[in-house]
């Protein structure tokens, strides 16, 4: 990396954090009006930012206080038993009650605090490497769009169920993305959210005649409808491409109590939230379903309330992502 490089990224990291001057402030802005690569630096950085955001501080338990006033009290009761026990055997305890009851107390509070808190940077430690797989799924996606006209990956021709019907099998949407492993465009290991119960943890060997990911275990991602004749780059910014797997179409069925929740989630992050990846190529960690052009549910057709595994966006700005893999669901007797 070079000095000027490396000053700029500086330069821009305390303006992105508004550490910079007024001046500065203003030069900054007028080169990155007038320096494309400074405004690329700019938008990477502010991507690395905002998955950084997900490390937020840690907040204890609203009955911490509660709870570590019952577990002295049980610590003392134990320690005194255990006391009574030693002096009447004739051993004399090397330290005192007071003492015993000060290391269980002090231990007692930093098993509560840091235990919540371990398990909370955990899980953002895991949004934060989802949303970098997102973000090269992205960076995927966008070099296949500008090789082919600004058209993504589609997974089959037209008039193709995506779920289990009378006598039918689906075609699985997951072979639009799978374009991008057999295109090199990105590796197989992406594909697998590190929050998902259900990912292999491992990769496949690709060859030349695969079309789809063998398994539903190596695809933790929900792409946009791509069963159809194109699919276009969407021209709106806050049209969801894909995101963690859709909660609607589970187990090769539509779930119909999501209709109503205010908050449906993926199930990859146990229904805390989702990375969503955008047509600019950032990902945002979104809480719920209605993250997309105008507030639309991101995950189902706009208008619909019933599903078959035939329905396909209502326009060119419906977000509609479909289930991750089908490729082994059954047909319904």
């Amino acid at each position: 990396m070079s000095e000027q490089r490396k000053k700029d990224e500086m330069l821009l990291i305390d303006y992105l954090l508004g550490r910079c001057d007024e001046a500065t402030g203003r030069h900054v802005e007028l080169r990155l009006e007038k320096e494309p690569e400074l405004g690329a630096l700019r938008k990477n950085l502010t991507n690395a930012l905002d998955a950084l955001k997900l490390l937020g501080a840690p907040q204890a338990p609203e009955d911490l206080a509660d709870r570590t006033l019952a577990r002295i009290a049980s610590a003392r009761q134990s320690t005194a038993a255990t006391a009574r026990r030693e002096f009447a055997g004739g051993t004399r305890p090397t330290f005192s009650l007071r003492e015993l009851g000060t290391v269980a107390v002090a231990a007692i509070i930093m098993a509560l605090l840091f235990v919540p808190w371990a398990r909370q940077a955990r899980n953002r430690t895991l949004q934060g490497k989802c949303a970098a797989n997102v973000g090269q799924i992205g960076t995927g996606m966008k070099n296949y769009a500008l090789a082919n006209r600004d058209s993504l990956p589609l997974a089959c021709g037209s008039n193709a169920a995506w779920l289990p019907g009378y006598g039918r099998k689906p075609v699985s949407n997951s072979a639009g993305l799978f374009h991008l492993v057999a295109g090199h465009y990105a590796p197989v290991g992406v594909f697998q959210c590190p929050s998902d119960g259900d990912a292999a943890g491992e990769i496949f060997a690709v060859n030349s005649e695969m079309t789809d990911f063998p398994e539903g275990k190596y695809i933790s991602y929900s792409y946009q409808h791509a069963l159809g004749s194109s699919i276009r780059l969407p021209a709106a910014g806050e049209m969801a491409v894909l995101s963690d797997k859709t909660p609607v179409f589970e187990n090769g069925r539509f779930q119909a109590e999501f209709l109503s929740s205010p908050r449906t989630s993926s199930r990859n992050h146990g229904r805390s939230g989702h990375n969503v990846l955008y047509p600019d190529w950032g990902v945002k960690w979104r809480e719920g379903a209605r993250v997309g052009v105008n507030g639309d549910n991101i995950f189902l057709v706009q208008g619909k309330e019933e599903y078959d595994g035939t329905e396909s966006p209502a326009n060119a700005t419906d977000s509609f992502l479909l289930p991750a893999w089908s490729g082994d669901s059954e047909a319904r007797e």
